[in-house]
């Protein structure tokens, strides 16, 4: 069981569902890829880090590639290399509020904004997106940004103009569009109807509290 928990799992007949050697393989590659990107979300060095963990880099090189399995005792080592708490890397299963059932999501706003948004994602630690239901009042129109990251949208109902560097394109239902988030862009709702989209992006919306950071989405 030390080894079910070492890999984020916590329930044994999730391994039942592939073989176990499958299985296993998937679990080092995702762990692996985890504390790869943590690491280098800090800067650090192979070398760094391991100094600061007290393993050796063949072996961190080993664990990143999905090769290897940090026992409990190096998996806390590394993550106080990383400044991390070690249950980062082990509550890493299904969250409870990771399935969301149309119908039944609480709609909110930003202060007076007339947009509402329904949230679609949870969070986890090592999460590369956020994504929103997001439903547009007639006659509105968002402020022009840009940021790091990238922004894919779905158009569930509604006419939908997206500006992107300076061109507008019309959107309808079950088109979408996916671009660069540094690219200066904003949006708006031009007829009569609200329109309904689907947001995923890499900017950390919901990363840090329950409602939409004050930019897009």
């Amino acid at each position: 069981m030390l080894r079910l928990m070492e890999s984020g799992i916590s329930n044994p007949d999730l391994l039942n569902q592939s073989a176990p050697g499958q299985a296993r393989e998937v679990l080092v590659s995702n762990l692996g890829a985890l504390i790869r990107q943590e690491r280098q979300k800090r800067g650090l060095t192979l070398a760094q880090t391991c100094e600061r963990a007290h393993i050796s880099s063949a072996f961190l090189s080993l664990v990143e590639r999905g090769k290897a399995m940090p026992s409990l005792g190096s998996l806390a080592g590394i993550a106080e290399a990383l400044g991390l708490p070690v249950s980062t890397f082990l509550q890493v299963g299904l969250n409870a509020d990771a399935v969301t059932r149309d119908g039944q999501r609480a709609q909110f706003s930003i202060g007076s904004s007339t947009l509402r948004y329904e949230r679609l994602s949870t969070i986890f630690p090592g999460q590369q997106i956020d994504a929103v239901m997001i439903h547009v009042p007639p006659g509105y129109r968002a402020e022009t940004i840009s940021h790091t990251g990238e922004e894919w949208i779905y158009i569930v109902a509604g006419e939908f103009h997206q500006t992107i560097d300076g061109t507008t394109i019309v959107l309808g239902p079950g088109d979408t569009c996916h671009f660069r988030g540094d690219s200066p862009h904003s949006y708006a709702n031009r007829g009569k109807a609200p329109v309904k989209v689907i947001w995923v992006g890499t900017v950390p919306v919901f990363r840090n509290g329950d409602k939409p950071q004050g930019i897009h989405p």
